[in-house]
């Protein structure tokens, strides 16, 4: 009985602590918590929708350390938003409850011949001044170039809406859409008169949704490319982690024929002690000159090393030729090397990248090491 009336005073203690937990508290652990997803951001990037949008996709798709969450979850292996590469707003106040907006934006779509458009959206966006204040429930009316209407709704409690565009965009040719939305927002309650002059929205993004069919490879030699030539990156890197500069080092024909040879004629088959196993290897998209990454904010590519055993166990995978060639260079015939200690299995990767005029979402297959073979 004593031992359940501590339980119950403990447990009532907590409760209350819980209780009067101040919100600024909450609301700054649940920040903790999505900011793990990402770097630190910039006051304008917090303040900017079109990013806080993206990031809230992130979120949905990918683990903290960008591990996708789920395979293809939007269908495609990238997802583009393009901002207004010019526009225009009319805004009428009906009445103090009443708000009419009109913009006319204009987008760039440039895809590449690589891209497949898969299906695209328009994103409604609230302004970023009206944070804290009653937020209106708007009716939206939005007319594409040469196309029909497209009507929804934006709720009070929505900060964005998305509204999925149909086959409307895959018929349009040429690079450049315009797109003309009309708003009717309406703010209930005792505060309907907000901040005089502030608007509620702000203009509309356009989110493509793309399969990218370029090699993964090639697409991030690409971006690679923009940064330090690669003698620069690798003496960074020498300099943040000595454990490549002593790979570095450290020559194939190091492996001494002669000390295969003993341990064979030995009939050694223990486990050597610098085993080929998997490394963590952490770093920055700023370490690799690839600043405009927003998340995720580590990445850890792993990579193996080690020394391969005379036993090569099924744990390894290797092939029948891997066998062989251990046999090979432990009998010193010819100057065959032993297999090399080398990633097996890879992890894709979800990233966030932010351009001038556009944020995007790619997974990235093969990004992350995930076990080791010898071969």
């Amino acid at each position: 009985m004593r031992g359940q009336r501590r339980f119950l005073t403990w447990f009532v203690v907590l409760l209350l602590t819980l209780v009067t937990l101040p919100p600024c508290r909450l609301a700054a652990s649940s920040d903790a918590r999505s900011a793990a997803h990402h770097r630190p951001l910039t006051d304008e990037q917090k303040a900017d929708q079109n990013l806080q949008f993206m990031l809230t996709l992130y979120r949905s798709a990918a683990e903290p350390g960008g591990r996708p969450k789920q395979y293809r979850k939007f269908g495609s292996n990238t997802v583009r938003l393009l901002t207004a590469s010019a526009s225009s707003v009319f805004y009428l106040p009906v009445s103090t409850e009443d708000h009419y907006y009109a913009f006319s934006a204009q987008y760039q779509l440039d895809l590449l011949p690589s891209e497949r458009l898969i299906r695209a959206s328009l994103v409604h966006l609230r302004a970023w001044s009206q944070t804290g204040l009653p937020s209106p429930r708007c009716r939206a009316r939005v007319a594409l170039s040469g196309g029909d209407a497209l009507l929804s709704t934006m709720e009070p409690h929505q900060r964005w809406k998305e509204a999925h565009l149909g086959a409307r965009l895959l018929r349009h040719s040429g690079g450049r859409l315009t797109v003309r939305a009309q708003y009717r927002c309406t703010v209930s309650g005792p505060r309907a008169y907000g901040i005089p002059g502030a608007p509620h929205l702000a203009v509309p993004a356009l989110l493509l949704y793309l399969e990218e069919e370029r090699d993964g490879k090639d697409w991030m030699m690409a971006q690679l490319s923009v940064a330090k030539g690669g003698d620069e990156l690798t003496r960074r890197l020498n300099r943040w982690h000595p454990s490549v500069r002593r790979r570095r080092r450290r020559s194939p024909d190091s492996v001494s024929v002669l000390s295969g040879l003993g341990a064979a004629l030995k009939g050694d088959t223990s486990v050597p002690k610098n085993r080929c196993k998997l490394h963590p290897f952490r770093l920055s998209f700023e370490q690799l000159d690839l600043g405009h990454y927003i998340a995720p904010p580590v990445y850890n590519p792993r990579f193996c090393q080690g020394d391969c055993p005379r036993v090569l166990t099924y744990d390894y995978h290797s092939p029948n030729h891997a066998i062989i060639q251990t046999k090979i260079h432990e009998l010193g015939m010819g100057d065959v090397p032993p297999p090399s200690c080398v990633p097996y299995k890879y992890m894709p990767m979800s990233v966030l990248v932010k351009h001038e005029k556009k944020v995007e979402y790619k997974e990235l297959d093969d990004m992350v090491a995930e076990s080791c073979t010898c071969r």
